[in-house]
């Protein structure tokens, strides 16, 4: 049983249940949709970085059927379709952020920012005010932690199962039949009685659960062209060679580490001169204005293209902006036959379930967050992997597999951090989700002399110092006083 993911399904099942349970209506077809979820999320956590646990989690349980249907047992919600539902609880039950809920649906931010407006204009129109809005959002909070304690053990005891790879205990005995042929009599009854008053010829009948558009809405309508290029996953279909990479990450860090596979010397040879800009974004120049927040201060060729996202524009945050030009630059470099290829490969991926999409994003998403030194330093041990024997390759990929699950998912943060992490785990095993990537970027700036040191300290400090320790490595000017600080507090 690893750890970490016991700690991960304890810390969202309660949120994730109560989620379910707006979506469909019912307690217990919300419980045994998450325990499906976490079944799903147990296989797919041995593959998947602890960055991109949220966003694989939260896809896995929306795809489950019993979500895309049913009613919500929630008043103020009975007026929205299950798409527009699912985008409103994102923000509210699981608390995502607009890219992350967006990559959840996947779907692309402008969309799901549309998705969003589209359920409050449905909440307006049935009398939901702003200010009924922000009480839901503080009662959903109470419903999480206010559980009845039959709930808590009835989830806690579903974790272990999944957990333990348990099988779900039978389902009660079928009832007589002639108790099933009463129940069915009573029902066609109340039917044929309701029916007296209740239906008229022209009364309009409803066509199921809403999805969740798939295009802004109100129009106006987009270009395949502004579709792929403001699509959530641009950067990694347009990079297939880092794509196909990244999802060997974590065993190609190991067997650098561990066997050698690229060398000291490869990596001095391929790693980019001190100072060198990041180049894990697709390449482009977006030019001057690089964070203008004036829409109509872009080049013409860069507005038609980011036309969907002129309304949005002012309030989209710096990076994403910055990204989205850059796409679009990187789109009119490309000849004609390469944006075909983009386009087949974005209408390929899109055909994917969203789950699978989840999956795929998460390794590269790694491999972002990699420094530039060690991505140049995987290309050259991907090319050593590549040239072993069919056997030899096998024999090593059979030996990381016998690794403990927790050991396997350090080496997704590269051969670097990967190496050190499970010796600083206890200083950062309880950073909140929302700020890992800070801490991350943060233990790749260090050398790996101050990440020993770091490691000692982690051990030494009780519990109650460690989070000081945080704070003081985070007020930090840079990686040089970050490693002073490290030196001072372990001579003391």
């Amino acid at each position: 049983m690893s750890p970490a993911l016991s700690a991960f399904l304890r810390g969202i099942e309660r949120r994730a249940f109560v989620f379910a349970e707006l979506q469909c209506g019912r307690m217990d077809v919300a419980q045994a949709a998450l325990g499906q979820a976490m079944r799903a999320f147990r296989t797919v956590s041995a593959i998947t970085p602890l960055s991109g646990w949220p966003a694989a989690f939260w896809s896995l349980l929306l795809a489950q059927p019993e979500l895309s249907g049913g009613d919500s047992g929630e008043p103020a919600l009975a007026a929205l379709g299950s798409g527009p539902r699912a985008a409103l609880l994102l923000r509210l039950v699981a608390g995502l952020d607009f890219p992350h809920a967006a990559q959840v649906l996947g779907v692309g931010e402008a969309t799901y920012r549309f998705a969003l407006q589209r359920a409050l204009l449905q909440l307006g129109e049935a009398d939901v005010s702003y200010a009924r809005l922000g009480e839901l959002r503080e009662r959903l909070h109470r419903q999480v932690k206010t559980l009845s304690p039959e709930r808590v053990q009835a989830l806690s005891t579903l974790r272990q199962r999944v957990l333990s790879d348990q099988a779900e205990p039978p389902p009660p005995p079928p009832r007589p039949w002639w108790r099933w042929l009463l129940w069915g009599l009573l029902l066609v009854l109340a039917l044929a009685f309701a029916g007296t008053w209740w239906w008229s010829p022209g009364r309009a009948r409803s066509a199921g659960p809403e999805p969740l558009p798939e295009t802004p809405l109100p129009p106006p309508s987009m270009s395949e062209a502004s579709d792929i290029v403001t699509h959530p996953d641009y950067l990694q279909l347009a990079e297939p060679e880092a794509q196909a990479l990244s999802a060997d990450l974590a065993v190609l860090s190991w067997a650098h580490v561990e066997h050698g596979l690229g060398g000291k010397a490869r990596l001095e040879a391929t790693t980019p001169a001190a100072g060198a800009e990041n180049t894990a974004a697709v390449p482009g120049n977006p030019g001057s204005h690089q964070d203008s927040a004036d829409f109509a201060r872009l080049p013409s060729r860069q507005r038609q293209l980011l036309a969907p996202l002129a309304g949005a524009w002012p309030g989209l945050d710096a990076d994403v902006r910055l990204r989205m030009r850059r796409q679009a630059v990187h789109w009119l470099a490309l000849t004609g036959p390469e944006r075909e290829r983009l386009r087949l490969r974005i209408r390929d991926w899109d055909a994917l379930p969203p789950a699978e999409r989840a999956r795929r994003r998460a390794p590269y998403a790694a491999w972002q967050a990699l420094p530039d030194a060690e991505r140049h330093l995987l290309r050259a041990v991907a090319e050593d992997w590549r040239a072993l024997p069919a056997p030899e390759r096998e024999a090593l990929q059979a030996e990381f597999e016998a690794l403990a699950p927790d050991l396997r998912q350090d080496w997704w943060l590269g051969p670097g951090l990967g190496a050190d992490f499970s010796r600083l785990r206890p200083l950062f095993a309880f950073v909140p989700a929302s700020e890992r990537e800070q801490w991350l970027a943060l233990l790749h700036g260090l050398d790996a002399g101050t990440r020993a040191d770091l490691a000692v300290l982690a051990r030494r400090l009780p519990a109650s110092q460690r989070e000081a320790l945080r704070r003081e490595l985070v007020l930090a000017a840079g990686p040089e006083q970050r490693s002073q600080l490290v030196r001072q507090r372990l001579a003391q």
